[in-house]
């Protein structure tokens, strides 16, 4: 059984008599463990898809299983539990609290979880140690570079232990050394801790950290290939 299942899915947006199609009958299978990253120019239906297999929206036509179940039939709720226990998100602009300290923001789906409150700094401590960011625990989001906030993010996402994390262009605002930094903590999370990772990427080097790599154009999936040669952190210093 495949993580996520989607046939033939379909979104319609309507202003005002203004009819877009902004994806057109995609189907593809992401099996659990997967690094896939999914590409595409801008206005491709890429960030639409991601925003519906992470349940941020709906969609128009088609069928959506996750871990097997019809996704039109969760209640809101289940929704809800679903994004805060099994889904992880890093978007590229960071979305930390300025004021509130690396291990306050790495805390924040705790709150919304059913995991015991006794718990929770042992787990964000957990999270921002993986990243690599111990020495900055209590520094506030405003004391950090653009590469550490990237990582406190996925932290963040990490810290419910999710089975799969979507990463929406998060090398976008970075330097180039950052963002390689970032996106090597992504590959680690899943080669070494069995994350399903859903990378949202313009660029061919950082899509080829992936195991997969979807191309979409004009709402439809244009290619599906897996990487024959996966990118790691030690082709930085092989370049």
């Amino acid at each position: 059984m495949a993580l996520i299942e989607i046939k033939n899915l379909k979104k319609v947006y309507d202003n005002e008599g203004t009819v877009t199609e902004a994806l057109r009958g995609i189907t593809l299978e992401i099996e659990k463990g997967e690094f896939v990253s999914i590409m595409g120019p801008s206005g491709s239906g890429k960030s639409t898809l991601v925003q519906i297999l992470g349940l941020l929206d709906d969609y128009t036509h088609g069928t959506y299983h996750f871990f097997g179940k019809n996704t039109k039939l969760y209640e809101q709720d289940e929704i809800a539990k679903i994004r805060n226990q099994k889904m992880g998100f890093v978007f590229q602009s960071f979305n930390l609290l300025p004021g509130s300290t690396v291990l306050e923001n790495v805390k924040l789906p705790l709150l919304y979880s059913d995991k015991p409150e006794a718990s929770w700094d042992e787990l964000a401590q957990k999270a921002v140690l993986s990243v690599g960011l111990g020495h900055r625990m209590y520094h506030t989001a405003t004391q950090l570079s653009g590469g550490e906030k990237q990582r406190v993010a996925i932290a963040r996402a990490l810290v419910n232990e999710p089975e799969v994390i979507f990463a929406d262009e998060p090398t976008g605002n970075l330097d180039s050394k950052s963002g390689e930094a970032v996106i090597d903590i992504i590959q680690k999370l899943n080669t070494e801790m069995g994350h399903t990772i859903i990378l949202i990427t313009h660029e061919t080097t950082t899509a080829e950290y992936a195991q997969r790599i979807i191309r979409i154009h004009d709402g439809q999936v244009e290619s599906d290939e897996k990487v024959l040669k996966r990118r790691t952190s030690q082709d930085h210093f092989t370049k």
